[in-house]
């Protein structure tokens, strides 16, 4: 397909996980990717043997300077740049209030929040000046509910907001900005290397009515419609791509969601 054909697509957070997966796609519909991560060994390891429709950069998105010096040494070698996509960001570790130094705090709300703010800044900003373009910022479903994950909670409901606001100052620009809230999705963020095979997924799975986790590529998909003129309609919306999980979470006080369990006593509070 020819979707991207003579564009260019930013990825920040571009060498795994759902970044990774956008990238592909971008590829695979005869658009160029820039391809940015703060992770050089990631970048050098990066396999697209099939692709060479692509250019790789490190930068951290919490460095302004960073970032403009990406823009700066890619703009003129590259199709025009007409979508960005926001997706780096640190994992999260659960912890009490009590337990989370303030450094912690510091590095998620940066690495997600305003790393977002700044990468959309510089590359927002030059697509602005163009007349054109589209942008998707990577929130979660923990941007809507709360969790344990303090920080990376208000970062992402941060990102909703920021979405909002700049979809309106770049409306006459004919900048559409946009937002993903994904789910559990498998990615290094669900399940690093270390304990890929140690975590149990039960609890994330009860809690999801599709009863099973998100694939990056499925997001991605998602990201890819959303930069496309498919939905020029579109903009200061954050889709949600959680398999029901918001959704369903009425549902959990009245026994559950809905299942072929004919003796399961659903819709009941009493014992």
């Amino acid at each position: 397909m020819m979707i991207f054909k003579n564009q260019t697509i930013v990825i920040s957070g571009g060498a795994s996980g759902i970044g990774l997966e956008v990238a592909k796609k971008v590829m695979s519909n005869n658009g160029t990717a820039i391809i940015v991560d703060r992770n050089n060994e990631t970048l050098n390891n990066l396999k697209l043997e099939k692709f060479d429709n692509f250019l790789k950069s490190q930068a951290d998105v919490t460095d302004e300077n960073q970032l403009k010096e990406v823009l700066l040494k890619h703009k003129d070698k590259v199709p025009p740049i007409t979508g960005l996509v926001c997706s780096a960001g640190k994992a999260p570790v659960p912890k009490r209030i009590e337990d989370t130094e303030i450094k912690e705090w510091n590095e998620i709300i940066q690495s997600h929040l305003t790393g977002t703010f700044i990468t959309c800044k510089i590359f927002g900003s030059h697509m602005a000046q163009n007349g054109f373009g589209s942008i998707v910022n990577i929130s979660s479903v923990v941007g809507y509910n709360s969790g344990p994950v303090l920080a990376y909670g208000a970062a992402k409901a941060g990102i909703i907001n920021l979405t909002s606001a700049l979809s309106i100052q770049w409306a006459k620009d004919k900048v559409r900005v946009n937002a993903v809230a994904p789910g559990w999705t498998d990615t290094p963020l669900l399940r690093p290397k270390e304990r890929k095979n140690k975590r149990d997924l039960t609890p994330i799975l009860n809690a999801v009515p599709q009863n099973r986790i998100m694939e990056a590529n499925e997001i991605a998909d998602v990201i890819t419609f959303l930069l496309s003129e498919k939905s020029s309609s579109i903009t200061g919306t954050t889709i949600k791509c959680d398999g029901g999980t918001l959704a369903g979470a009425g549902w959990l006080p009245y026994g559950g969601f809905p299942s072929d369990d004919k003796n399961k006593n659903l819709y009941s509070l009493e014992e």
